[in-house]
This record gives C-alpha cells, sequence and structure tokens, in this order.
C-alpha cells in the first residue's frame, strides 16, 4: 500500500512539474532572435521609451558585464550586446531573480549570457533626475 501511495505521488509531481513548464510566462520581446542592427533599434527604444515595455517579458543574449559603483556602495550587473558593426554596444542593467555571490556564483567579464526576465526602469531623483532600464526577476545562462 505503501508503494502505491508513493507511485501516485511521484506522478503527481511529476504532472505538476510539467504543468508549471507548460504555464511559464512567455516571452513578449525575444531579442536572440533579431538580427544585429534590430537588436540594437530594439533596445535603443527600450532605453529611450522605457515606459512602454514596463512589465515585459524580455530575453537577451550579449556579454556579461559588472560595475562597482562608489557612491552607492551597489555593484551592477549588465549584458551588453554589440551591433551589427561590433561597433557600438548597448546592455541593460540586470537583477537576478536569486541571490547571487559576486563574484564566486558569476560567469567571468565577457562571458556570452542569455538573461530571461522582467523589463522596469529605476528613477533616481537627486540633483538631476537619472533613469535607467533594468531586467528585473532575471534568470541567467551560458546557453
Amino acid at each position: 500500500m505503501y508503494k502505491h501511495i508513493q507511485a501516485k505521488a511521484i506522478a503527481f509531481l511529476a504532472i505538476f512539474a510539467l504543468a508549471a513548464q507548460t504555464f511559464a510566462r512567455p516571452v513578449d520581446i525575444d531579442l536572440t532572435r533579431m538580427s544585429g542592427t534590430m537588436v540594437y533599434a530594439q533596445v535603443y527604444q527600450m532605453v529611450m521609451h522605457p515606459g512602454k515595455y514596463v512589465g515585459k517579458r524580455i530575453k537577451m543574449k550579449g556579454v556579461f558585464s559588472s560595475y562597482y559603483d562608489d557612491a552607492t556602495k551597489t555593484r551592477f550587473f549588465g549584458c551588453v550586446i554589440a551591433d551589427a558593426l561590433a561597433c557600438c554596444s548597448q546592455g541593460l542593467a540586470f537583477e537576478l531573480e536569486k541571490p547571487h555571490k559576486y563574484p564566486d556564483e558569476f560567469p567571468d567579464e565577457g562571458t556570452e549570457i542569455t538573461i530571461t526576465g522582467d523589463f522596469d526602469y529605476v528613477v533616481e531623483e537627486g540633483e538631476e533626475d537619472i533613469s535607467y532600464p533594468i531586467i528585473r526577476k532575471a534568470k541567467m545562462t551560458n546557453e
């Protein structure tokens, strides 16, 4: 009897796991499927008009970059994409869904990564209001 209940529990968990994958939120803007020129144009639009993209699920491929701001004592992470001619690059900051320890749990600078997460932007108020886009709840892979 115990084995019968255990088998049912395993079957239920397997079905639940498949259902969770099936209902995963779809990507709204997949930059990994665009040409270099289109990616550059799309990221430019996201940077210039961030309000249009808030809440959209974004997927992008680029190289890992990080920056430490001495003034705020904060480390920022980014996914940087070069344009078609590799002369100009644009990137988006991201925050991982689950905390990771830097640098131990991050790739080396310049490593190709794929980020999937929710678009948002931050406005830092001060003498001059500064705003920047950010991908929140991001998942990072080395695909």
